[in-house]
């Protein structure tokens, strides 16, 4: 009886969920152009401004979910976010091996950082169909960091740093690494628990600062450095998949949950500071009758949030492989271009007008926005 009326609320709060966005405001953002940028990947994309404009994605570039051996790939975009082409690859795999979970950003040099993640037991690309999960899910391989001096075209890796839980399980790497507001740099890990590492040298090398969240309650977590020092997190959680809302108040040793900031089955989150001081999250959307991306606006201190507001529609997100609906897509993630200007990738297993998994990428607007001063990722 317990579960079936705690089936019964997620479904009734998904219904809510579409009903609010269908009444929520369109005014508060524009759409500027829709791209399929990478065609063929599922990619979960990371954003990140480079020092010289450009934009940088790094994906994992096949049509699956790391079923084969392979390594994630840096994208670069010259133009705003509507042509991309592959430049480098911060960690290259080993046979067997597929690298395929990322956490990227820029150091307080403007180097290009990324820790690289994944797992083992994966056959080569050609027999990617004799693939079959395991029964019992394996050790990840240890996250390898890795740095690129020259705008994501070459990359030198470093060995030697541990990333565990206390049990000894290596941890997954995920989405922004940013500034401390200091020389210091910090990033999200995951597995049964989420632990926040630090790095006091651009990104070489890390140690463990603090335990977010232990024994399966988050897991895909992303954060920034909100301007009155506090440092705030989105997490994906384990039950039902909304994002809840963490801050810490001491340079991320320790962690409050401030409770839900997306209802079930709308995840991962991402943040952005946008210029006027807000912060952006954006999130994926996996409840039935709509599949998409979503945005709230936030103030400067992540106390307050606004309605969400619909962003993308993946008007169902299936490629209809064989004839059945498998539907997939999310992941997005946000940068503001110079101009002011909003890019948002995310992915999708296809939409009616292109039938295959694709990196998809939105260009758009605030309608009353700041006056920008420069590009900005999350923590920047």
């Amino acid at each position: 009886m317990k579960k079936i009326s705690k089936m019964v609320i997620t479904v009734l709060l998904g219904l809510l969920s579409v009903q609010g966005l269908a009444a929520a405001k369109p005014s508060l953002i524009k759409q500027l152009d829709r791209f399929v940028a990478m065609d063929g990947a599922c990619a979960w994309p990371q954003l990140t401004v480079l020092p010289n404009g450009e934009i940088a994605a790094v994906i994992w570039p096949y049509p699956n979910h790391g079923f084969n051996e392979g390594a994630a790939e840096c994208w670069i975009s010259s133009d705003g976010g509507a042509r991309w082409r592959m430049t480098g690859v911060p960690v290259k795999n080993i046979p067997g091996v597929a690298r395929l979970n990322v956490a990227t950003g820029l150091n307080y040099a403007g180097a290009f950082v990324a820790l690289i993640g994944g797992f083992g037991g994966k056959p080569s690309v050609a027999d990617v169909a004799t693939y079959k999960f395991p029964a019992v899910t394996p050790n990840a391989e240890m996250p390898i960091p890795s740095v690129s001096l020259d705008h994501g075209r070459t990359w030198k890796e470093s060995l030697g740093s541990v990333f565990q839980q206390e049990d000894g399980k290596n941890l997954i790497p995920y989405g922004r690494i940013a500034s401390l507001g200091n020389n210091e740099l910090g990033v999200m890990c995951y597995r049964d628990d989420v632990v926040f590492y630090v790095s006091k040298d651009g990104g070489v090398s890390w140690q463990k600062r603090g335990v977010v969240s232990r024994g399966k309650v988050h897991n895909e977590t992303t954060w920034l450095r909100l301007a009155n020092g506090d440092l705030y997190a989105a997490a994906r959680t384990w039950e039902d998949g909304h994002v809840d809302g963490l801050r810490s108040i001491d340079d991320g040793v320790t962690w409050k949950s401030e409770g839900a900031v997306a209802l079930p089955r709308q995840h991962p989150a991402d943040l952005t500071r946008l210029p006027d001081g807000r912060i952006l999250l954006t999130y994926g959307l996996r409840n039935e009758g709509i599949w998409g991306v979503c945005v709230r606006f936030g103030d400067a201190d992540a106390r307050t949030w606004g309605e969400p507001v619909l962003l993308v529609n993946m008007e169902d997100a299936t490629d209809l492989a064989d004839g059945v609906l498998k539907k997939d897509g999310g992941y997005p993630s946000t940068v503001v271009l110079s101009n002011g200007t909003l890019v948002t990738a995310y992915y999708t297993k296809g939409t009616p007008a292109h039938r295959r998994y694709h990196v998809g990428i939105v260009r758009w607007n605030l309608v009353d926005p700041a006056t920008p001063s420069q590009g900005r990722n999350a923590g920047n």
